[in-house]
């Protein structure tokens, strides 16, 4: 697939893909030691989330299905962040 935009993509796919090796580093530095244990597991959190957004949205090309199902993936996936962060933080 070439970095040219296609239909609606919005961002070249090198830079998705550069946008996603990028949080899997920054999950790893921080899972590391570069922050406290609580700190960590809640960045990983989020990274894996917006991860599974940028996938939904440029490889499983969700972006070009309707509006309907495109929010309605995004409300799934911040509710089940939500309740991953919330159950996490209230042990």
């Amino acid at each position: 697939m070439s970095s040219a935009r296609t239909g609606s993509r919005l961002l070249p796919i090198w830079l998705i893909w550069a946008i996603l090796v990028g949080a899997s580093i920054m999950g790893f530095l921080f899972g590391e030691g570069m922050a406290g244990a609580r700190l960590a597991s809640i960045i990983a959190v989020l990274l894996a989330a917006v991860k599974i957004h940028l996938v939904f949205g440029q490889y499983m090309e969700v972006q070009w299905h309707h509006r309907p199902l495109r929010l309605l993936l995004t409300l799934w996936l911040a509710v089940v962040t939500a309740i991953i962060l919330g159950e996490y933080l209230l042990i």
